[in-house]
């Protein structure tokens, strides 16, 4: 029976600060709705996924450098090698038409110089070596013995041009089994295909950055107009994109798509959890508007971040939403206890809102502060989504507190009815009924701690897959192109930054040729040099071979051609060109206006008011290699940077293990804190902390038995996780101290079960389904955090349940 009604004839209040509070809030809205609307912008740079140090951090350089201007591929793949060729060539034409290409190519110019003497210039010391060999005199007439023999061969005449150019074929001895190549396998023609002729590659060089939005989506959607007619006429061949422009524009496709469900999941499902446990439907009216307001602002939040909002940090509006309806839960409980105590609904808004303010706004700052232990961690992702969440924590929680008490008034003009009857809480008050139960269930909870310590905790999975989501396309069309064309994933990147260009190019050239030489350790270099090499690296070449006295040369191979049959005046512009050896350097501009400029933006990039210079090196898998290739590039050139993404997962459990213990630490110090000041006894601390512990423990093991992936991104939630679900335990032993007198444990321990025990429930669902809310992303580090942060919740909700009871009963006060 409740009590009775009491009339709303209370001393009018004052009008003045209401209507300024609501004039604040709405004003707080339209400019944070302003802000959202127009300057909320996702990040798909994959840079702010890693950390800010050591080889993670000259990759963030990498990807800021070259991921703004990258190449663009284009995979043709068919059975019909012939059709394959023509459409590759057809979307080269098109894509050069379209306004956001720069230039595309299908094909590079294979002609070399004629001259060859100009050869020495591009090669490496292994090729430099051959030359020599060829010029000596029994190189020559061993030389000319086999160019005598392709003369004579059937359909040698397009091959007597060119050895009458060249008839040592030092052209042959320069550029076949080069030990840096420039990355592109071609055809005789000069096409980027297999050798079956069955995939063909189309590059193509997009206008503006890749890490623009704008510039990525314009370039993609070009690049579909042109392909698009082409697969409808050709299904059976396959068409794929891939590049830095597809991958960012696919990535912040991927992250608008997690962003608009997991926020739509996360309020529809926590407003079914509030609704079946709270049972009170009308109460979604007073909790999820000022919810959403507390949204909004967030959001105004995350559009003032410089670079946008990142993948990761993606998850801040579902994780606001489901732990934001904690304190919906509380201010709206509170209202209808007063409302049932006989308050009239004014002072019932005004009793809530003093009953639960303070309490509230502790336990989100407390939430908050967990959350901002977050920007400890040395990934930017990580401290914009401790940021964001922490704002939202804050700020949905000052929302309800002021809105929903005013709601819940007019909502519950009439007398409510009373609670219904809570029956499942007995089921945990039985547990706990006696002090030998109590302590088997004590022992139970605290055996995923000893688990844990004899070593049963998941190890790391790779994190890299948290960086670049499987299930993007333009990386399946990456693979795709390694399967055609024989590439491997685990290549390194070598990174040279310097103020100057030509010396950054001369740095990479001396890396590139110190590299070439361990064969027995370095599998592939991929470098600028094999195109261009720097003036410096030209001169020094052209110095090594003029030492070599060529006139003596001419005047030795004048006199073995005549040996072996050949008449010297066909052979006049070869012996001439030895006897006054052209110095012309190849320069980058010229590369730029020519066909090989589609490949330049592989080698060169800038960052910072630096000219970076990459070189790729794939490492065998031998014993030893990677150490002796790390020493190899540290004595050639030490302020050179060793990075790539096969290293990536290397950096990212260093990262985590410096991370990890600083964040814990941290968000450890705040909840024992906040247990020290809101409980202030050392027996419900104790108890609090072990609920905490136990629970801890317990998601270690569930991610274990579930195979649930923890790396980076996800393991840095646990922490935080101590922040979230701290309150359960809280509230519970709060209640317990006004449940009743001291002496009637058992009946103590039910009558705080039966009135907590639902708002308890209610507030760690809702978060529980913030978080699970995540698990339809496919962004897979989001997905993975919304599991882990899921199943903390719904953890920590039973670890309370469990661990307080038996802790009352164990530990009388």
């Amino acid at each position: 029976m409740s009590a009775p009604e009491s009339t709303d004839r209370a001393a009018p209040e004052k009008k003045g600060p209401r209507r300024a509070v609501t004039l604040a809030l709405v004003g707080m809205t339209l400019l944070a709705l302003f802000a959202v609307t127009f300057r909320l912008r996702l990040d798909p740079n994959v840079a702010s996924l890693l950390p800010d140090q050591g080889e993670a951090a000259a990759l963030r350089r990498y990807v800021r450098g070259f991921g703004g201007g990258d190449l663009a591929v284009v995979l043709v793949e068919g059975p019909d090698p012939e059709m394959n060729a023509k459409v590759a060539a057809d979307v080269a034409t098109e894509l050069g038409k379209r306004p956001s290409v720069a230039r595309a190519a299908d094909r590079i110019d294979t002609s070399r110089a004629l001259d060859p003497m100009l050869l020495f210039r591009h090669a490496d010391p292994r090729a430099m070596e051959r030359l020599r060999g060829a010029l000596t005199p029994e190189g020559m007439r061993a030389r000319l013995a086999e160019s005598r023999a392709m003369l004579l061969a059937p359909g040698s005449g397009a091959v007597a041009e060119m050895l009458a150019a060249d008839p040592l074929r030092l052209g042959q001895l320069a550029y076949e089994g080069a030990d840096i190549g420039s990355g592109v396998r071609t055809q005789a023609d000069g096409a980027f295909a297999t050798d079956d002729g069955k995939a063909h590659l189309v590059l193509a060089e997009p206008r503006g950055q890749a890490l623009r939005g704008e510039d990525a989506r314009r370039f993609v959607e070009d690049t579909e107009a042109v392909l698009a007619p082409i697969r409808a006429a050709h299904p059976e061949m396959r068409l794929g994109l891939t590049g830095g422009h597809a991958i960012a524009a696919a990535t912040e496709s991927m992250l608008t798509r997690d962003l608009s469900i997991s926020s739509t999941l996360a309020m529809v499902l926590a407003s079914l959890v509030f609704a079946l446990i709270f049972r009170r439907v009308r109460a979604l009216v007073a909790v999820m508007p000022p919810l959403l307001l507390g949204t909004v602002w967030t959001a105004a939040v995350a559009a003032a971040l410089p670079r946008g909002l990142s993948g990761i940090a993606v998850a801040f509006m579902s994780v606001v939403v489901g732990v934001g309806v904690d304190t919906g839960v509380h201010v709206y409980a509170a209202l209808l206890e007063a409302r049932r105590a006989g308050l009239a609904p004014r002072e019932a808004a005004r009793a809530a809102r003093a009953k639960t303010a303070r309490g509230v706004l502790f336990a989100a700052g407390t939430a908050a502060a967990a959350f901002g232990a977050l920007a400890f961690s040395s990934i930017e992702a990580m401290q914009q989504l401790g940021l964001l969440c922490a704002a939202g924590e804050l700020l949905t929680a000052v929302a309800i507190v002021l809105v929903t008490p005013e709601v819940g008034a007019f909502l519950e003009r009439n007398p409510p009815p009373p609670p219904a009857p809570v029956r499942w809480t007995d089921a945990f008050a039985w547990l706990s009924g006696t002090r030998r139960r109590a302590a088997i269930l004590a022992f139970v909870a605290l055996l995923p701690v000893a688990a844990v310590c004899l070593g049963a905790a998941p190890g790391l999975s790779d994190s890299i897959i948290a960086v670049r989501p499987k299930e993007l396309e333009p990386l399946k069309v990456q693979q795709a192109v390694f399967d055609a064309f024989g590439g491997k994933r685990g290549q390194w990147v070598v990174l040279v930054a310097d103020r100057d260009l030509e010396r950054a190019r001369a740095r990479g050239d001396r890396l590139a040729e110190t590299l070439s030489t361990m064969k027995d350790d370095v599998e592939a270099v991929d470098a600028l040099t094999a195109l261009a090499p720097a003036k410096e690296t030209q001169e020094a070449r052209f110095a090594a071979r003029d030492a070599q006295d060529l006139s003596a040369k001419a005047s030795e191979l004048e006199k073995a051609l005549v040996e072996t049959g050949f008449a010297p005046a066909r052979f006049s512009g070869a012996l001439d060109a030895m006897r006054a050896p052209s110095r012309d350097l190849v320069q980058i501009e010229d590369l730029r206006k020519g066909t090989s400029s589609i490949l330049l933006s592989r080698y060169l990039g800038m960052d910072d008011g630096d000219h970076l210079v990459a070189l790729y090196v794939r490492p065998r898998e031998v014993p030893g290699a990677t150490a002796r290739v790390e020493e190899a590039l540290r004595r050639t050139d030490p302020q050179a940077m060793l990075t790539g993404y096969a290293r990536l997962e290397i950096v990212l459990r260093q990262s985590l293990a410096r991370d990890l213990p600083k964040i814990a630490g941290v968000a450890a110090v705040l909840v024992v804190a906040a247990l020290a000041m809101s409980l202030r006894r050392a027996r419900d601390v104790v108890i609090a902390a072990v609920v905490v512990l136990c629970e801890i423990a317990a998601v270690l093991l569930l991610v274990r038995i579930l195979g649930i992936p923890l790396h980076a991104y996800d393991a840095l939630v646990l922490p935080v996780l101590l922040g979230i679900t701290v309150d359960e335990g809280m509230f519970l032993l709060y209640r317990a101290r006004q449940a009743g007198p001291p002496g009637v444990e058992h009946d103590v321990i039910r009558e705080t079960l039966r009135d907590e025990g639902p708002p308890v429930a209610a507030t760690a669902l809702t978060t529980a389904t913030g978080f699970a809310a995540l698990a339809l992303c496919r962004f897979d580090g989001l997905r993975d955090l919304g599991l882990v942060g899921a199943l903390g919740s719904v953890a920590g909700l039973v670890v309370a349940l469990v661990v307080v009871p038996a802790g009352l009963r164990l530990f009388r006060a």
